[in-house]
């Protein structure tokens, strides 16, 4: 049994707490954030092509401005969600990446190649598929659209089909998708920034130095790698040319992986802070009025803070807000497309047929392959209960590009009508990629599902 939900029910008869139960239970469940995003994504369609569309688009064209004193910085609400709440997103990704590369299924080599090897795949046919039909055209630009996989919508709608996938299925994919996020990452970097200004860019490797110096002294208040995390080295980048959002990966990788406490003294003195509140004891009194059993709770508490790693607690805080916020809120600006009823159109433009072509087929067919490559030739192999049929439909979640492709292709298209069409493409491209990804996987499983044991 899963000791937090062991220890929830010791409250769970309460009235209140059998009322915010089914809530809690809700947000635990692999298909919620995929389940919210899809509500977002409609609201914003709905919107963008009712008789409110007008007043939906300015609405996220509204001035924002935050600062203190004569340090004023004064964006549209659209920027500050895609520049700002979106390096959040970023810095979460960050810390998966780091945890994964430290103990997950980066860690071991033979592992960790498969995935890899997939997500390679997954990324580069996409984009030469893009490449052939608007190579040397005005859309050269959006070459990176398709090589995005959107991992909060590809593994909510992977959790709807329950026990028809096995663990080790959804494993793959959320590995694939974390290793093709550090492409995307390292894509927006190197090939989606604006002219680069050295000194932005200096004082922000200098607030970077000072991260990794505070990880190296042992520092691990979330405060001051906040202070210097989001008031250094994201306001630096914001200015420097580089999407700021790489400065949520960069500050990520400096948070401490380590415990301020060994396994066993924690063992050592929950063992003792425990026996104390139980000696402690006095019948009729609450732990509020009984001091030493008070005492006793909060040097659990210490003890259990000292144990996690700074970059679990905070992957642990943020995870829910990114999951249930930061992406529908993201989703809610940025995929409100007016759709025409000139589907023609669309399917005689080549920025539309390479974002399809890269999504639909480059996704399923660079990820099949990439992981037949190192299978083939004996570099890694299939994890157990899954196989071929289940890799390939896999390939095709990968397809769903959505919120990520859409990020990208607000960096690689400033004329709205390149980005509507853009935005459109992605839209169709993803809900047929999901919609294959799911008949496949739901017709492919021919052997038993193994259980989580970990």
């Amino acid at each position: 049994m899963d000791l937090v939900k062991e220890a929830k029910q010791t409250v769970k008869t309460r009235p209140v707490e059998r009322v915010l139960s089914p809530l809690e239970d809700f947000t635990e469940q692999n298909s919620s954030g995929g389940i919210v995003l899809l509500v977002c994504t409609a609201i914003a369609l709905f919107l963008a092509n009712s008789d409110y569309g007008d007043l939906y688009s300015s609405f996220w064209e509204l001035p924002f401005t935050i600062g203190i004193g004569t340090y004023l910085l004064e964006k549209p609400l659209l920027l500050w969600i895609n520049d700002g709440l979106m390096a959040i997103f970023f810095f979460v990704i960050g810390l998966e990446i780091k945890r994964e590369l430290l103990v997950g299924e980066l860690s071991e080599p033979r592992q960790a190649i498969l995935p890899i090897a997939a997500a390679f795949g997954g990324m580069v046919l996409p984009a030469v598929a893009y490449l052939l039909l608007n190579f040397h055209t005005p859309y050269t630009s959006g070459w990176g659209i398709p090589m995005a996989t959107d991992i909060a919508f590809a593994i909510g709608l992977l959790g709807l089909l329950g026990s028809k996938v096995p663990f080790s299925a959804k494993l793959f994919l959320t590995t694939l998708a974390i290793v093709d996020d550090l492409g995307a990452v390292l894509v927006i970097a190197f090939f989606y920034t604006s002219d680069i200004s050295w000194i932005s860019l200096g004082t922000g490797l200098g607030f970077l130095i000072i991260l990794m110096s505070a990880n190296r002294l042992g520092i691990r208040s979330p405060f001051i790698y906040g202070l210097f995390g989001i008031g250094g080295l994201w306001s630096a980048f914001l200015f420097s040319g580089l999407h700021p959002t790489i400065a949520g990966v960069l500050a990520a990788f400096t948070i401490p992986a380590t415990s301020a406490m060994t396994k066993k003294e924690f063992a050592q003195k929950s063992e003792k802070f425990s026996q104390e509140f139980q000696r402690a004891e006095v019948p009729g009194v609450s732990v509020l009025e009984n001091k030493e059993q008070a005492e006793a709770v909060h040097a659990l508490e210490t003890a259990n803070d000292l144990i996690q790693p700074p970059l679990q607690k905070l992957e642990h805080v943020l995870y829910p807000w990114v999951t249930f916020a930061i992406m529908p809120i993201f989703a809610l600006a940025n995929a409100g497309v007016a759709i025409s009823t000139d589907f023609s159109s669309l399917a005689g433009n080549t920025l539309s047929l390479g974002i399809g072509l890269g999504l639909l087929l480059g996704k399923p067919l660079g990820i099949g392959l990439g992981a037949w490559i190192v299978v083939r030739f004996g570099s890694s192999e299939l994890p157990p209960h899954l196989h071929w049929p289940q890799i390939i439909g896999l390939g095709f979640m990968g397809g769903i590009g959505f919120t990520m492709a859409i990020f990208i292709a607000t960096l690689a298209f400033h004329d709205p009508s390149d980005l509507q069409a853009a935005k459109l493409a992605i839209l169709f491209a993803s809900c047929l990629s999901a919609c294959i990804g799911l008949l496949l996987l739901s017709k492919s499983t021919r052997t038993p599902i193994e259980t989580r044991t970990s």
